[in-house]
């Protein structure tokens, strides 16, 4: 399991693994002269090929300005595998020379107002996304997708025992299926928002772009160590570290932004996309040793 945070103030995140905690003491700097020259696959699966995503809008979603943001999120996945910051995930392999390739696909998505109530726990995240394939509204088969990607997006009303308290998103996966929590920044905006975008942001919801900047690290997790056995390192601390964790140490934000363009009006961003603005956070190139946006 792996949890995200990000700290306004700093523009900072620090990842956790399951019954782990990491202080958010190194930069992005630190972790690479650390354990950047040894960074490989442990002999794991990754994610190739397409990889369907099943977004669950969970709570509620009903207002103008939540489709608005349902909106925003689904186009970023739907375009985002056409970008040169996604490119940079294609050096990463398996054991047999396969590479993340993509391309994320936009399968379906479905609205979920509280089937679970509205205050979660982690325990019963796996089970929404069991009730939703059951129900034939993300799968016509009721089957699950084993090298998919299950996203559960809460809503402003929606509590979670963890989210605003020791992460703003994290992924895990179980015996069949990949999936991803991301709460509602805007419940917890100086924890979960970076300070960049805090008052304006390019898509004109500080909430939904912090939760795109979230997805951005989850996803480099989720497609080069779906099941927690191929490209992560463990550390005599005990620590493992994955690939979205060398660029989201707490450092400068170039480390986890790289060049952003800021605009009073737009907010940052720092990747331009079939007509959108974004602010991703950046990969870790393995070939040049740095941070990159491509």
């Amino acid at each position: 399991m792996k949890l995200l945070t990000l700290f306004a103030a700093l523009v900072s995140v620090f990842t956790v693994s399951a019954q782990q905690t990491v202080t958010n003491g190194a930069g992005a700097s630190d972790i690479i002269n650390q354990y950047g020259s040894t960074f490989k696959n442990a002999g794991g699966s990754i994610l190739h090929d397409k990889v369907n995503v099943y977004i669950i809008f969970y709570g509620n979603w009903s207002s103008t300005q939540s489709q608005q943001e349902q909106t925003t999120f689904m186009h970023f996945i739907d375009h985002i595998s056409i970008s040169p910051w996604f490119n940079l995930l294609k050096q990463y392999t398996d054991g047999n020379g396969k590479a993340v390739t993509g391309p994320l696909n936009l399968a379906a998505a479905v609205n979920d107002a509280g089937s679970h109530s509205l205050n979660l726990t982690t325990t019963i995240h796996k089970q929404i996304v069991l009730d939703a394939v059951n129900s034939g509204y993300l799968s016509p088969t009721n089957r699950l997708d084993n090298s998919g990607l299950y996203i559960i997006m809460g809503a402003a009303n929606v509590q979670d025992a963890d989210f605003c308290k020791t992460n703003c998103g994290y992924n895990s996966w179980s015996d069949e299926f990949q999936y991803m929590y991301i709460g509602y920044p805007g419940a917890c905006p100086e924890s979960c928002i970076p300070a960049v975008n805090m008052n304006t942001s390019p898509n004109n919801s500080p909430a939904m772009d912090a939760a795109i900047t979230i997805f951005s690290h989850e996803i480099q997790d989720i497609l080069t160590d779906p099941r927690g056995d191929a490209w992560e390192i463990p550390t005599q601390s005990g620590i493992t570290v994955e690939l979205g964790d060398f660029c989201s140490g707490e450092g400068t934000s170039k480390d986890q932004f790289g060049n952003m363009t800021q605009d009073q009006q737009s907010g940052s961003y720092n990747l331009e996309l079939a007509g959108s603005k974004y602010l991703v956070q950046t990969i870790f190139n393995l070939e040049t040793k740095q941070c990159a946006l491509a």
